[in-house]
């Protein structure tokens, strides 16, 4: 086993390279992900395993994000929310917005979710070899996934 220190932005972009992206209001596809190529079941195998702790490593930041909105949010039917601007004002006519001002709580929120993702974790992964994915012929790009990967020269 390898191991290897990510930053936590990094595990967010590494589960997207494993398991593809989707539009959240579309549902459209942006990227297929790793998991969906045809390779070799053992290297599939592996690459499940590494997923099960990116997963992981994810839904604990998940945690602290949630509790970070808690902290600056505000409850309104039932949700807490923090949005991004305050006292907007809007032509009645033209439906327009004609004033806001960003809201500081985001703000706060944002510098302290940006903190939280450029803090490094230790991930532990068997070692990928450039070989095992000769037959893969993809459109996608997994920059954060060739770091795991060995190359023999």
């Amino acid at each position: 086993m390898e191991k290897i220190t990510l930053k936590l932005s990094e595990f967010y972009q590494l589960e997207a390279e494993l398991n593809g992206l989707t539009n959240q209001q579309t549902g459209e596809v942006i990227s297929k992900g790793l998991l969906s190529e045809k390779i070799k079941l053992t290297t599939k195998y592996w690459l499940h395993d590494l997923n099960k702790k990116v997963a992981a490593e994810k839904e604990s930041v998940e945690k602290l994000k949630e509790e970070l909105i808690k902290k600056y949010g505000k409850e309104e039917n039932g949700a807490i929310s923090i949005p991004l601007y305050i006292n907007e004002v809007i032509d009645e006519e033209t439906k327009e917005v004609v004033s806001r001002e960003l809201n500081p709580d985001f703000v706060k929120f944002q510098n302290d979710f940006n903190a939280l993702l450029s803090e490094e974790r230790e991930l532990e992964y068997r070692t990928f070899k450039l070989e095992e994915f000769d037959g893969v012929e993809t459109e996608g790009v997994y920059n954060t996934f060739f770091k795991l990967v060995k190359v023999d020269e």
